[in-house]
C-alpha cells in the first residue's frame, strides 16, 4: 500500500532515516489516509530519543518531552514526533504512572487503544499493520489492541472513544470490546468531564449522532450523565435518535435534539455539568425553551418575534421546528402537511422582512434616546416611550419616520 505522505512529513523522516534512525507516520493520520480521508494531523513515531530528536531539526518545541513527545515546526507548522515507548502503570486509570522509551516499533504499537489506531507507515517499508489494522478497516470492526479489558483498564476514556469512532467511521464494534465497556463501564467515573464532552460532541457531530445511545446501552451515561442515561432509556428514546440524525450538524442543534423532550431546567444543569461554555448552555436551553412558542402568520407577529428572540435564535427555532417535524412524521407515519406550510410561511417573512430592512430593534427606529431628551423627556421615560415607540413600529413600518414618531409621543 502506498499512502501520500506530505513533504514535511516526508522530510522528518528522512531527516532521521539519514541519521540512523526508525521513523514513520502512525495512528490516525494513516486510519484516515488508507480510508481516503484527508488527516486533521500528522503524527510520527521514532527510535530516537527526544534529545536526539531535538539536536537533529532548527526548532522544536518540548510539547511532551517527559512521554516522549517533541513538536518539530517547519514553516510555522507543528509535527509531532514522539519516541517509541512502552507506557507503565495506569495508577488512575487515565495516564500512566511512567513511559520506558524502547527501539521497537511493535513495543510502540502494542501500547495503543484499537487496532485502526495501530498502523505505522513509511515510504521504506510501507505499511507496518501487526495488528489486523487493515483487516478491521475493511471489516468496519472497531476493536482493541490485545485484551480489551486491559486496554481499558490503561484508560477508561477509550470505552467513549470506541463509540465515537463507531459514529464517525460507521463501523460496528467487536463483540469482546463491547462485552470490556459493559464489565468496565463504571471506570469512566475516573475521567474528567471536559475530555468525556469531547467525546460525547464528536459522536454527536458524526454522520451518525444515533450511536450516543450505544454510551446507555454499555453503562457509560449511568454514573457521569444520569439524565441523558434516563432519556435514552425512556419513551422518547426513539423519538430523540430519529431527530438526532434529522438535526442539522450543528452543536447546538444536536445538543437541542438530544435535550428536546426534557424541561429547561434540567437542560441547564446537564449543559453545565459538561462544563460547556455560557453561549451553548444559554443558546440550547432557550431554543427548547422558545420552540414551544406559536408565532402567528403575520407580519407584525414575525417582527415581534425577530424584536424578542433575536435573528438568530428565531433562525435555530426554525431550523429545530423543521427537525421536529421530520421526527414526528417519521415516528408515527403520519404527514403534517400544516405544520410544514406553517414553517414555510415563517422562513418566508423573516426572509423578507430582513431583506426589506424593517425595523425590529431599537437601533433601527428613525428616532434616538437623544432625541427624546431633546423634545424633553429625562430618565427612565426615555426608555419607556422608545419600547412604546417601538411596539407601533412592529405593527405598521410606515410610522418609521421621526416626525411622526414624535408627534406620536403626545399620545402615549
Amino acid at each position: 500500500m502506498y499512502i501520500e505522505l506530505p513533504e514535511n512529513v516526508k522530510s522528518i523522516i528522512e531527516v532521521l532515516y539519514s541519521n540512523g534512525y526508525e521513523a514513520y507516520a502512525v495512528g490516525g493520520c494513516v486510519r484516515d489516509s488508507v480510508l481516503g480521508r484527508k488527516p486533521k494531523d500528522w503524527d510520527i513515531t521514532t527510535s530516537a530519543l527526544p534529545q536526539e530528536v531535538k539536536s537533529l531539526f532548527k526548532k522544536t518545541i518540548d510539547t511532551g518531552i517527559k512521554h516522549g513527545t517533541v513538536t518539530v515546526m517547519i514553516k510555522g507548522e507543528g509535527y509531532e514526533v514522539t519516541t517509541y515507548r512502552i507506557d507503565g502503570v495506569y495508577k488512575d486509570g487515565r495516564h500512566p504512572e511512567n513511559v520506558t522509551f524502547s527501539s521497537k516499533l511493535t513495543e510502540d504499537l502494542q501500547r495503543r487503544d484499537f487496532t485502526i489506531n495501530a498502523m505505522a507507515y513509511n515510504d521504506k517499508v510501507g505499511l507496518v499493520d501487526q495488528f489486523d489494522g487493515m483487516k478491521d478497516l475493511q471489516e468496519g470492526v472497531i476493536r482493541c489492541v490485545g485484551n480489551p479489558s486491559e486496554r481499558f483498564g490503561e484508560d477508561a476514556l477509550r470505552m467513549m472513544r470506541a463509540v465515537r469512532f463507531c459514529a464517525q467511521l460507521g463501523f460496528r464494534m467487536d463483540n469482546d470490546t463491547y462485552k470490556a465497556i459493559i464489565k468496565l463501564a463504571p471506570n469512566i467515573m475516573k475521567v474528567s468531564v471536559e475530555r468525556i464532552q469531547v467525546e460525547l460532541i464528536k459522536t454527536l457531530l458524526s454522520e451518525n449522532p444515533d450511536y450516543v445511545q450505544k454510551f446507555q446501552e454499555t453503562g457509560l451515561f449511568a454514573g457521569i450523565l444520569p439524565k441523558i442515561d434516563k432519556i435514552l432509556s425512556s419513551k422518547y428514546k426513539k423519538s430523540t435518535l430519529i431527530m438526532l440524525k434529522l438535526s442539522e450538524c450543528t452543536t447546538i442543534l444536536r445538543y437541542a435534539a438530544l435535550f428536546h423532550s426534557i424541561d429547561y431546567e434540567d437542560i441547564q444543569e446537564i449543559l453545565k455539568s459538561l462544563k460547556l461554555d455560557n453561549y451553548t448552555i444559554d443558546t440550547v436551553s432557550k431554543l427548547i425553551k422558545y420552540s414551544k412558542n406559536i408565532i402567528e402568520e403575520n407580519e407584525p407577529a414575525v417582527r415581534e418575534a425577530l424584536h424578542k428572540y433575536g435573528k438568530d435564535m428565531l433562525n435555530l427555532m426554525l431550523k429545530h421546528e423543521k427537525a421536529v417535524i421530520a421526527t414526528k412524521e417519521a415516528v408515527t407515519g403520519i404527514m403534517l402537511p400544516a405544520r410544514k406550510k406553517h414553517l414555510a410561511v415563517m422562513e418566508n417573512m423573516v426572509s423578507h422582512i430582513i431583506e426589506r430592512g424593517d425595523c425590529f430593534t431599537l437601533k433601527d427606529l428613525d428616532i434616538t434616546g437623544n432625541d427624546l431628551m431633546e423634545y424633553g423627556l429625562k430618565g427612565p421615560e426615555v426608555g419607556r416611550i422608545l419600547g412604546l415607540l417601538l411596539d407601533i413600529v412592529i405593527e405598521n413600518q410606515k410610522l418609521n419616520d421621526k416626525q411622526t414618531l414624535i408627534a406620536l409621543i403626545e399620545h402615549l
